[in-house]
């Protein structure tokens, strides 16, 4: 039975414990944050469906090894790639690291003709900028092609490596088939923005991406980035505060 008086006591128990971890948090990263907008949230409509979704749980099993999203994420990649990853197109993800997401798109669409491009430059991070406040470049570089040559084998699906950095590392690259879906995991400003330049040139009409690291505590250059596109009239955009930014190429 619904209960108002105990939903706000609830609302307010929730706003200590936040509060509480927030600073937990900060004492073991040895940060403090002064930003006004972040915190820790915990949402009150706790609806997790990847929890429950046996198809997402076993492909999750044998990619986790590969990846470092958590399941929420890797569940936005995994169903809305059902929807627009569109059969006789190319899926790309840039900042593959160890290619497990790029290895749970390809078993979620088996079904498809699809062409996979896994791109990184397996030497971490680069193109910061003053925009990115923590990023400083080569973190992230404990990943190798090898790794996703070893995704490609556990999907038994052919996963195109582009070693270097992105976009840079397609121009000798023929991309066949439109770009109907992709994952930028970048880190940085201006990685994200020239990495989503180049999908979009290439995508089809309705093309989403998902920018990665949207809201993240210390990527606040693809944040900004992020916050850019919202006021852009060629983009439909939407947060999901999962750390995630969905961006559909309208033209």
């Amino acid at each position: 039975m619904f209960n108002l008086k105990k939903v706000i006591k609830a609302r307010k128990t929730l706003e200590r414990v936040t509060s509480l971890l927030f600073k937990l948090f900060q004492i073991k990263l040895r940060y403090k944050e002064k930003r006004p907008d972040y915190g820790i949230e915990i949402f009150e409509y706790f609806y997790l469906p990847w929890k429950s979704d046996d198809e997402f749980l076993a492909n999750y099993d044998l990619i986790s090894e590969f990846t470092l999203n958590p399941k929420s994420r890797l569940y936005t990649i995994y169903e809305m790639s059902k929807k627009y990853l569109l059969d006789n197109t190319s899926f790309v993800e840039v900042g593959s690291w160890k290619g497990g997401v790029t290895g749970l798109v390809a078993l979620t669409n088996k079904d498809k003709n699809i062409d996979y491009y896994s791109c990184d430059t397996f030497a971490g991070v680069v193109n910061s900028s003053e925009k990115d406040s923590f990023f400083k470049n080569s973190e992230y570089s404990d990943a190798l092609p090898s790794d996703v040559k070893k995704v490609s084998e556990i999907v038994n699906t052919n996963l195109n490596v582009v070693e270097g950095i992105f976009p840079q590392s397609m121009n000798s690259i023929n991309i066949k088939n439109p770009i109907s879906f992709a994952h930028i995991d970048v880190d940085t400003y201006i990685s994200a923005k020239e990495s989503l330049e180049f999908i979009f040139k290439n995508g089809s009409k309705g093309c989403l991406v998902v920018l990665d690291d949207y809201g993240g505590w210390f990527t606040d250059g693809v944040t900004k980035y992020g916050n850019e596109l919202k006021f852009s009239e060629d983009f439909f955009v939407v947060p999901n505060h999962l750390g995630q930014l969905l961006i559909y190429k309208l033209n």
